[in-house]
Parts: structure tokens; sequence; C-alpha cells
């Protein structure tokens, strides 16, 4: 087979698959299932290794490295190829606004067409993180019992569903689309691992602090760099003995006994409000340290055993930036990392209307739910649970304290 051969045939049946996929919705509604099949795990596995993988491995078993370069060559053809005629199809969306356009306008057309071209040599660094999460992970599970995943919800394709993305921009977004699950996904069993076998803090701050949105257990749960090892000892038996092995702030922790008690304004709320309870409480916003806070408090429960530190900005009347950290329950996870998003930018006498709103959202149930609460709202449900009243204060406690008394504040046993 030589060389152009070999680049004819991949280009062709490349482009052909392309086409295939773009007109199945279009073939009734089976043909609506199957295309949606195929935009997510499993299914979508199999459908981007015949774009990428097979054609690498085919040729180059067949051809070495010549057949290897030119099965690459033979993608990149197939996709200007597509996207011509994708484009052309759809020409009208081609003439409105477009991220290509406004990109090029930016950086200039070489530069960009470069530098995602550029960004493509991550695909087969990608293939072996999903290589992992099929082949590896599963074993971990086996023999750890570590969490398991629909890694459908994770990995697939979506943004076609967008109005005129089209051609150049599609492809490109398709590529970010299963990028991003894929890392995604990765990121999350690789929590489970982190925490699981090394769960001690870097002895290099600046690491701690870039790498906690990634691993929000560095702050919430693993031993500081300064600890013992009977400290490591403890957290392992406190966060592993009931037998769950996800990170500290697992999704599995707000379903599972004993966890349930402890979260159940997350299992018995709207669906909505479980989404957002714990999308707050698996990913806090503002879960940082703040060096240049004006003001700070801190407080802790002993039904959760909840330890919250709140960090305050204030220039004059105004909260500037504001931020926590917490080793805590995913209800007080969830109260503080609202909190933040919602006191962020008010005066401080805003913030102390919204503490009050807060405080009788949770001690009068029976008053409607004051609408300047936002996502905080969601925790309304507490009220139900008694002993989890504190556990939803005492971030607000906390912030109340801080701006109250000025630098160092304490705010130990905050009370409903």
């Amino acid at each position: 087979m030589s060389f152009l051969l070999t680049i004819l045939i991949v280009a062709a049946t490349c482009y052909v698959l392309g086409l295939l996929l773009m007109v199945l919705s279009r073939l009734g509604s089976a043909g609506r299932a199957l295309s949606e099949a195929c935009s997510r795990a499993p299914l979508l596995d199999i459908v981007l290794a015949l774009f990428t993988a097979a054609p690498w491995i085919v040729a180059a078993c067949l051809r070495g490295w010549r057949g290897l370069f030119a099965a690459i060559l033979g993608e990149i053809a197939a996709c200007y190829l597509w996207t011509w005629t994708h484009e052309l199809i759809h020409a009208e969306a081609t003439r409105g606004p477009r991220i290509v356009k406004t990109i090029e306008r930016i950086v200039g057309k070489g530069p960009n067409h470069l530098a995602l071209w550029l960004t493509s040599l991550g695909v087969p660094v990608l293939w072996i993180v999903r290589v992992l999460e099929i082949g590896v992970y599963p074993l971990l599970i086996l023999l750890l019992g570590f969490p398991r995943y629909n890694h459908g919800q994770w990995v697939n394709l979506s943004r076609h569903k967008f109005k005129d993305l089209v051609g150049h921009d599609l492809v490109w977004c398709f590529y970010c689309d299963w990028m991003t699950g894929t890392w995604s996904l990765g990121t999350e069993m690789l929590r489970n691992v982190e925490s699981f076998w090394c769960p001690i803090r870097f002895s290099n701050p600046a690491k701690n602090q870039n790498c906690v949105t990634v691993f929000p257990d560095i702050e919430g749960g693993w031993v500081p760099a300064d600890g013992t090892m009977a400290q490591v000892a403890a957290v392992l038996e406190e966060k592993y003995a009931d037998g769950r092995r996800g990170w500290f702030g697992h999704l599995s922790r707000l379903a599972d006994p004993p966890a349930a008690a402890a979260c159940a304004t997350i299992e018995h709320g709207s669906e909505a409000n479980q989404e957002l309870l714990a999308e707050h409480s698996i990913h806090p916003k503002n879960h940082r340290t703040m060096p240049a806070a004006t003001h700070q408090a801190e407080g802790q429960t002993p039904i959760c055993n909840d330890r919250v530190q709140v960090f305050v900005q204030i220039d004059g009347e105004q909260i500037k930036d504001i931020s926590f950290l917490a080793t805590a329950c995913p209800i007080c996870t969830a109260s503080a990392s609202m909190m933040t998003q919602l006191v962020v930018g008010k005066t401080k006498a805003e913030a102390q209307r919204l503490y009050e709103a807060f405080h009788g959202l949770m001690t009068h149930p029976e008053s409607a739910v004051p609408a300047e609460l936002g996502d905080a709202a969601a925790l309304a449900g507490v009220h139900r649970f008694p002993v989890r009243i504190k556990c939803a204060t005492l971030p607000w406690h906390a912030m109340n304290a801080a701006i109250a008394k000025g630098a160092i504040a304490q705010a130990p046993h905050a009370e409903a």
C-alpha cells in the first residue's frame, strides 16, 4: 500500500463516516436514537476510535511509521473536507457571527489554525487517560470499593445542538467537548486515589493553593504538612471505616448512610435543589485562603464536627472579596459556598440583612422564602431536621462575626 493510497483511504473512510453521522439523526426515530447513543460513552468511544486511533494502529501495523504519518495526514484531509461540506450545507450560518471569525480577527488566521492543530497533539494523551478510565479504574472498584461512574454522563458530545455552530467551529468544539469530559472524569477518579492513599497536604503553600480547585480535599480533610502520621491514620479511619471509598466530598457521601442523616435536605428536596446543593458541596465556590483578608472569623459545631474559617476583604463599607475554608459536612459546605457568592460585592449593611434573612429562613420555616437569598433558598428544607440547622447557619454566623468584630473573631458554637 503506497503512502498516497494510505492517505486517500483514511481520508475517504473518515469523511464518509462523518457524513453518515451527520445524516443519522434525520433517519426517523431509530436514527435519532442511534445518533444520541453515538454521542455518549460507550458507543462514543468506538466512534471516536474509528476517526482517530484505529487508522493510526492499522496503518502503522501495515506500513510502520510511514503508515502512521499517512493516516494522520488522511485524518487532517478528511477534517477539512468535512468542514467545507458542512459549511456549504449551512451557508447561512457561516455568514453570521462565528467563533473562528472572531478569533482570527484577534490573533490572525495562521496563528489560530496552527495553535488549534498543536492542541490536537493531546489526542493520544487523552486516549491514554480514557483507556485507564475504562480498563484500570474498574479494577480499583473491585479491589478497593471505589465509587462507580456512569461514563456516559461525563464522556459525551452535545455541542452540535447549539444553534449555528457549524463546520470549523463545530469540529473543534467537538474536540473540546470530548477532551473536557474525558479529563474531568479522569480527575474525578484521581481524587479518589489521592485522598485514599495520600491525604497529606503539600509542603509548598503555592501548590496547595493551585491544586485545591481540582482536589478540594486539600482543604477539605487532608492532614497539614506539619502534621503527624497519627493524624493521617485517624483521617483514614474516620473517612473509610464505614465502607465508603469516595474522596471526602464525593457525591456518594451525600447519599449513603450515615451521610443520609447529615444531608437529608439534599436527599429529600426537589430535584433542582438536590443538584444545586450537591454542586455547591462537591465543588464549593470561593473555597480558598485569602492573604489579603481584612477580617476573619472561625466557627465549629459539635454535631458534625464542622469547622469553618471565613475570610473577608472590606474596603470602606463594601465587601470586596470573601472566601472560606472548611472541614465540614455537605450541608455546611454548600451553605458556605452559597453565602460567599451571595455576599461578595455587597455592603456590610446588606450582608447583615442577608444574614438575618437566612437565619429567619432556618428558624421560621412558615415564612415566605426571601427572594434575595438566591441559591441559598435551596437550604430551606433543613428546618425539617433541627439538628442540621446549626450546620447550615455556621458559615453565616462566622461571616457575621468577622464583619462585626474585626480582624479576628470567634464564633465557636453557632446558635440557631
